[in-house]
């Protein structure tokens, strides 16, 4: 590749005795070699080649001098390298143009060694910062290409509240990505016949890959939740889904409640995801005990198994990613400690239960951010609009169950 320097001077038999000397030179790195013979007409070569690797040019010139041309130069091409040669050998002159933005000062008459080695290193810079400056396009584009990646996750979940026309419940949930895009996900709608189906899910691994693999678990949830009243058999189909075409043996937890607010039942679905925490309306937190299934995608053949619990008025519940863990402790043994801690305070502080989460969590991460994902779902239950028969005792369904069909 062809590389451009304009050497600038105002003395046309220096040019000559410059040119005559680069001639060795340009021909073994393939230089194009154009002249000057003042500041203003040195601009005007690089406004017309901009891609020049090279200025050498005198300090003492008519108009506008050797320092000027420099400093304009750095401003207007940054990658360009400026060497100075110049008859001025005292040690002001040198640091002057060094400050200007030289790169390199030769002083006249050179010699054909010194000439060939300060544009070699000039060439070599010149080339290093090319690289550095397609490098960070290249990062920018990704960065671009990451951004929009994330809009669209963004837009795939639902609304982050909803409040029941009915005034029966409010829900809020957040998510938190570790990196531009996420792992985790979250889902939440109202079926036919009433009722709130809530979902949430963590896939193993980080970034784009495990946020590819996100899409793919909560599309197939949700197609399979929509048109299957079972929680169980629809998480089994997804889970079947999955495993049968998982090259890259991701794993996914998932979590379902299926919700109905007329009565209180809650029908709970796990798929190696950490239980929900269930708060009372006079500030009592437990974690509700769940059958734990396998994570989706793992083995084909994989059941699961449902329970049910029944909430009141006042209740609040809180679904979460085990990233929620990860950014309470860093020690594994005290997480669900530090974890259930965090939750305890967040309840006492009152308001928005999901921002005095995240909020409590963050203090911790204040210069950094979370170390995976971290997402929530809260489920504020008002008052049910009619009352069955008292069921607030715990039950679990076999696998052949359909708790969804047991609401109504």
């Amino acid at each position: 590749m062809e590389r451009t320097i304009v050497v600038c001077d105002d003395s046309s038999e220096f040019l000559a005795m410059v040119e005559l000397a680069l001639e060795p030179i340009a021909a073994v790195n393939h230089l194009r070699i154009l002249h000057a013979s003042s500041g203003e007409e040195a601009l005007a070569l690089l406004q017309s080649h901009p891609e020049a690797a090279i200025l050498l040019t005198d300090l003492a010139m008519p108009t506008m001098n050797g320092l000027e041309l420099i400093a304009q130069c750095r401003r207007l091409y940054p990658m360009l390298q400026s060497v100075v040669l110049s008859g001025a050998a005292d040690a002001h002159s040198i640091i002057e143009a060094i400050r200007a933005g030289a790169t390199d000062y030769i002083v006249k008459p050179p010699t054909l060694e010194e000439l060939e080695t300060a544009l070699s290193n000039a060439l070599a810079r010149h080339a290093e910062l090319e690289q550095a400056f397609r490098t960070r396009e290249r990062l920018r584009g990704y960065e671009r290409e990451l951004a929009i990646a994330a809009e669209i996750q963004r837009h795939m979940l639902p609304p982050s509240h909803v409040h029941d026309p009915e005034d029966r419940y409010d829900l809020s949930a957040l998510l938190v990505p570790a990196r531009h895009v996420a792992g985790d996900f979250y889902d939440h709608w109202v079926t036919s016949d009433g009722r709130l189906v809530m979902a949430v899910g963590d896939v193993s691994g980080k970034g784009v890959s495990a946020a590819l693999w996100m899409a793919v678990t909560k599309t197939l949830l949700r197609s399979h939740l929509e048109h299957d009243p079972s929680p169980v058999r629809a998480m089994e189909a997804t889970n079947r889904a999955l495993a049968t075409n998982n090259p890259q043996a991701f794993f996914v937890t998932v979590l379902v409640a299926v919700f109905d607010p007329d009565t209180g039942d809650l029908c709970i679905v796990s798929a190696g995801h950490p239980p929900p925490y269930c708060i009372s309306e006079g500030g009592t937190i437990r974690q509700l005990e769940l059958q734990r299934g396998m994570p989706l995608g793992a083995i084909e053949s994989n059941t699961f198994a449902s329970s049910v619990y029944r909430l009141h008025s006042g209740d609040r519940l809180v679904l979460f990613t085990d990233g929620a863990l990860d950014a309470a402790s860093d020690d594994l043994a005290l997480q669900q400690e530090q974890w259930a801690d965090i939750v305890g305070r967040a309840v006492a502080c009152g308001g928005d239960l999901t921002a005095s989460l995240i909020a409590a969590l963050s203090v911790r991460w204040v210069s950094d951010t979370f170390p995976d994902d971290v997402t929530f779902v809260v489920l504020d239950y008002k008052s049910p609009t009619r009352h069955k028969e008292d069921s607030s005792a715990i039950g679990t369904l076999s696998a052949s169950s359909s708790c969804g069909l047991t609401f109504r």
